[in-house]
């Protein structure tokens, strides 16, 4: 679109004074939004330098996460169906900051509450849900002011083909879910 709009600047710029000034803004714009784009793309990459050298976790550590919550007092009760499969390292770091994004949130905002984490391999995608029945409002007043982490979770499913969604339950709990395209996301 920059390029776009600039060689239209340069053409039309002796001819058409409004149209280069135009054309000349809406390279300004685009710029600085890709810009602003870029900052969150290298914001949701980021690693911690003191990590360096130990590996990334995945869902294979699920279960070491799942026992720091409940001795964080977090009853937690875990399902895995389908044919559980190695997944790649960046697909397979984003289903792990989700559920621990979404068990610190429950900590955090839902009260006294019991979670549940359901991880579904499936032949086309895998699907990773978290929910919990505790307070749904905790953080959670509409579309601009989510529960913590919630835009970082997404953007990062977003990088791997994915789709996040995260809201009240019907039971009055929270539930994120997760869902990858196993195609993306499988080691080969």
């Amino acid at each position: 679109m920059i390029s776009l709009q600039a060689g239209v600047a340069q053409y039309v710029l002796d001819s058409d004074l409004a149209t280069a000034r135009q054309a000349i803004t809406t390279v300004g714009a685009t710029s600085r939004e890709a810009l602003t784009e870029m900052r969150r793309l290298l914001d949701v990459l980021r690693v911690d330098h003191d990590d360096d050298y130990r590996p990334q976790p995945g869902l294979a550590a699920l279960d070491g996460l799942v026992e720091r919550a409940r001795g964080a007092g977090l009853p937690v009760e875990v399902t895995v169906t389908g044919e559980a499969r190695e997944l790649r390292p960046g697909p397979d770091l984003c289903a792990y900051r989700v559920v621990q994004e979404s068990l610190t949130n429950v900590l955090k905002h839902a009260g006294p509450a019991e979670a549940r984490i359901d991880v579904d391999y499936g032949e086309q995608t895998l699907v990773l849900k978290v929910t919990d029945n505790g307070r749904a409002a905790a953080g959670a007043s509409g579309p601009d002011h989510e529960p913590h982490g919630i835009r970082g979770m997404r953007e990062r499913a977003e990088l791997y083909g994915g789709v996040l969604s995260a809201g009240p339950t019907a039971d009055g709990g929270f539930g994120v879910v997760l869902r990858l395209p196993m195609g993306e996301v499988a080691a080969r």
